[in-house]
């Protein structure tokens, strides 16, 4: 939508989007004033003069009547404004001349546009509350709608209900589109203006409690509690263990050495003898 036509009083940013009324409202408008100026075109679409001129020029819309655009007019040009962010101008153009053939008044038309455009909102506003959004759940949204439509030719029926489905699918995509985007605009704006980062509190590591150094018992005692006499060894200190194996070994060679002194004397004969102390 253009800027400038956001600015006019009444408009949204929403106003290329068919709505749920229809053309009902500016049928009533029409009624009151037998066709509406350009600026009061603009005022109820949201688009430029300019722009309005531009398609009148290219052929996409028909001229005014004494520059009053009536429903004819306005019906393309709802139908256009509604399609244009996802299908190209001059596709929308060729796809009004599919449903209705390539008559410039309408004289010959199928369907007026004003209709056509009613379809595609109540299709829309229908297909919001289906749980099938696939191709097929919106052919059968679009049967429902066009229900009651009649004409002697049997091919014109098939042509609307594919116009509506191309239609309401651009409608579907220029929502998601918009929705983009103002995602993306929120991401610039705090790519722009960041939030400070709250700092992670430092976690203090708790130091490892050094294992306890078991006190140098006797070897009897390590042993016990230990199980196995490999680890009693590693933790003992060693020079304890070296005294006692010196000590043992000392005290087994003076056993040795007396029994082998006793042995002796008792071979020699009594008078010999050396008397105990």
């Amino acid at each position: 939508m253009d800027s400038k036509a956001m600015q006019q009083p009444g408009m949204t940013a929403s106003a290329a989007s068919p709505n749920d009324k229809g053309f009902s409202k500016i049928e009533m408008l029409l009624e009151a004033t037998g066709g509406l100026s350009l600026s009061q075109v603009c005022a109820v679409t949201g688009l430029e003069g300019s722009t309005i001129q531009n398609w009148v020029k290219r052929g996409w819309v028909e001229h005014p009547v004494g520059k009053k655009y009536e429903e004819v007019h306005i019906a393309r040009i709802l139908i256009i404004n509604a399609l244009k962010e996802c299908i190209k101008l001059e596709h929308i153009a060729l796809l009004m001349s599919y449903v209705n053939g390539k008559s410039q008044d309408g004289s010959e038309a199928v369907i007026k546009e004003s209709t056509l455009y009613n379809y595609l909102c109540e299709a829309l506003k229908q297909s919001r509350r289906a749980v099938d959004h696939s191709k097929s759940g919106v052919e059968s949204v679009i049967d429902n709608v066009i229900k009651d439509y009649s004409d002697p030719n049997p091919d014109s029926r098939i042509r609307i209900r594919k116009a509506l489905t191309l239609m309401i699918f651009a409608c579907v995509c220029t929502d998601v589109k918009r929705g983009t985007e103002a995602m993306m605009r929120q991401i610039l704006i705090e790519l722009e203006n960041p939030k400070p980062v709250k700092a992670v509190p430092k976690m203090e590591l708790i130091p490892e409690t050094p294992p306890k150094e078991e006190p140098a018992e006797v070897l009897e005692d390590i042993i016990e509690s230990r199980k196995t006499v490999s680890q009693a060894l590693r933790e003992w200190d060693i020079s304890s263990v070296e005294k006692i194996i010196i000590d043992h070994d000392e005290d087994a060679r003076n056993t040795v050495q007396g029994e082998e002194e006793s042995k002796k004397q008792q071979s020699k004969p009594w008078y010999v003898r050396k008397n105990p102390k």
